[in-house]
Formats: structure tokens, C-alpha cells, sequence
């Protein structure tokens, strides 16, 4: 019995989506949200922080009908091997999908 009340229970906090708002949010909240999954991907499960509020509100107009988004991180904050950089991604929005492609990523000094 216990195991039929915990999976529906599950599903509902799954439905309900992440935390912190990116999810079926402004354009600029779901650019944020794919830059900063790339930024994950790239960082091989290293500590960061990254406002991703910042990173949306930076989000302006790029050649060919992409956008640009940029904004600092903090790679593994508060340890001796903590680095302060910017974090710069282009995407692309298509009207097949909600979610932008990243077209372009990195981390600049």
C-alpha cells in the first residue's frame, strides 16, 4: 500500500517542475535555463554558482536571429581552487519547440 501512495505522490512534485521558476517561463528564463545546462555539462560535476536571473535579463539580440546571454561564475566557490569567469552562450529559438538550442557556449577570463 505504501508503495502505491508514494509513486502518485511522486509524479505530482514531478509535474510541478523545478524551483526555480525557468521552467515554461519568459524567453529569456528558458535561455538562461539551456546556457546553464550547458554550462553543467561542461564543468564535469564541479561546485558553481551562476545567477541564472542575471543571465536571463542579460539576454539581447545576436546576429542571425540568435540570442546572447552572459554572465559571471564562480567555479568551485569558496575552495583554493575557486575561478571567477563569464559565462557567454548564444542560442537559437524555433518555433518547433519550446526549449532554444545553444548554438555557441564558453567561458571567457
Amino acid at each position: 500500500m505504501r508503495n502505491w501512495i508514494v509513486v502518485p505522490m511522486g509524479l505530482a512534485l514531478a509535474a510541478c517542475g523545478g524551483g526555480d521558476g525557468a521552467a515554461g517561463g519568459s524567453p529569456g528564463d528558458l535561455a538562461a535555463e539551456a546556457c546553464k545546462l550547458a554550462a553543467e555539462s561542461r564543468l564535469d560535476g564541479k561546485l558553481y554558482e551562476l545567477d541564472a536571473a542575471a543571465l536571463a535579463a542579460s539576454m539581447r539580440d545576436a546576429p542571425n536571429g540568435e540570442k546572447f546571454l552572459t554572465a559571471p561564475i564562480t567555479i568551485e566557490p569558496g575552495l583554493t581552487s575557486e575561478v571567477k569567469q563569464i559565462v557567454e552562450c548564444t542560442v537559437r529559438f524555433s518555433d518547433a519547440k519550446p526549449q532554444p538550442d545553444v548554438v555557441g557556449f564558453g567561458f571567457n577570463w
